[in-house]
């Protein structure tokens, strides 16, 4: 049985958090951690001789370190919404109480002692040190929001060019970026801002000019990376609004087109009844079209689900299906168009739409035989494949 999850937050927050009656006091927080805690956060924040330090000594360096105004708005810049919208909450009330709050709201906070969090008599505590509050009202805080807002969106479209085209030139998202808004950013502002974002985790990676996805990564070495990056040179790139790119910024996100809502309302009526399977499914089977999958790593998406074709019929039409969705699925390969767009816009050499299986007008399949190639297109006899 699935523990409740509400209890997992809770877990997870008390697990960070220090045991005692809540402290307000920096110098008093600090010297109350252990010697192997002020050196990781001086490893966050690359204090020099850390390691030489004593215990009192990298209280005092951090303490001077995290209440430095210009280090502050450093910070500052780097959180990202929610941290930004806690960090807003913190600095009017002190103390937030939430034994559920999701730890990834506030761990950046945490781990650069911007925020310390308490667990006492059943709660959960998140305190800003008096000492943060009085030095980040030094700063100038109206011009700190402003720049944040324009860092938030650099950030969201770096991640959203990275979900939607894979891999992008980073000279193509300045030029997207710089058209779409009014305040421009410059090559080495739009650089900055994506080691950033790698070093805030995102899965990305700087490689040969490109801003690169690290799903690529986990299917490619370093060469067929350098393979890859050389087929799309050249390659158009589809733009599309700033509403429409910035949606990508979620990692969930994708375009439900017609031909993805029909394979999905095909496989909930005649192959699987679970809604929640049948989403992940359709998920799972989108981001591989885009990542340009052969047909095999599409069948397995409903094999590893146990989703089985009764009849040759359904295997036939389920591929029929997918194929309509793989000509119009956004592809990494072709820098966000589709195949049938690609081959619209095409000049000279048009891209072959893939045709997977062909069924006629009627809509009727003729029988397999068992020792006939599966229609699944696995490559196997029938009586091996979906007729076992």
């Amino acid at each position: 049985m699935l523990e409740d999850p509400t209890l997992q937050l809770e877990q997870t927050n008390i697990q960070h958090a220090i045991i005692g009656e809540p402290m307000t006091s920096l110098s008093e927080i600090l010297l109350s951690l252990t010697k192997t805690r002020l050196s990781a956060l001086a490893s966050v924040h690359s204090i020099t001789g850390r390691s030489k330090m004593k215990k009192e000594e990298l209280a005092e360096a951090l303490s001077d370190y995290v209440t430095n105004t210009e280090h502050l708005s450093s910070m500052l810049l780097q959180m990202d919404g929610a941290e930004w919208s806690l960090f807003e909450t913190l600095l009017q009330e002190s103390s937030v109480q939430d034994n559920t709050i999701p730890y990834g709201d506030y761990a950046f906070l945490l781990d650069r002692g911007l925020v310390f969090s308490f667990f006492s008599e059943g709660q959960l505590h998140l305190i800003m040190p008096e000492e943060i509050r009085d030095a980040i009202r030094k700063a100038d805080l109206p011009a700190l929001k402003q720049q944040h807002g324009q860092h938030q969106l650099a950030y969201q479209y770096i991640v959203a060019a990275s979900h939607l085209y894979g891999a992008v030139k980073v000279d193509k998202l300045l030029e997207i970026y710089n058209a779409q808004n009014e305040q421009a950013l410059s090559a080495e502002e739009l650089l900055n801002e994506v080691n950033e974002a790698i070093g805030r985790g995102e899965n990305l990676l700087l490689h040969g000019g490109y801003i690169v996805n690290s799903y690529l990564l986990h299917d490619l070495d370093e060469q067929k990376i350098n393979d890859w990056i050389a087929k799309v040179e050249g390659k158009p790139y589809y733009v599309p609004d700033q509403e429409e790119l910035l949606r990508y910024a979620d990692e969930t996100y994708f375009e439900m087109t017609p031909q993805l809502s029909a394979l999905q309302q095909y496989v909930l009526r005649e192959l699987c009844k679970d809604q929640e399977t049948v989403e992940y499914l359709i998920d799972d089977l989108q981001l591989a079209c885009a990542k340009g999958s052969s047909i095999q790593d599409l069948i397995y998406e409903f094999e590893s689900r146990k989703i089985n074709f009764k009849n040759p019929l359904q295997a036939q039409q389920t591929i029929q299906l997918l194929t309509e969705v793989y000509n119009h699925t956004r592809m990494w390969a072709n820098n966000g168009f589709t195949l049938v767009e690609l081959q619209a816009i095409a000049d000279g050499v048009k891209p072959e739409l893939v045709k997977l299986v062909n069924i006629s007008a009627a809509d009727t399949v003729p029988k397999v035989g068992r020792n006939e190639p599966c229609p699944c297109g696995s490559g196997l006899k029938y009586k091996k494949c979906h007729g076992k």
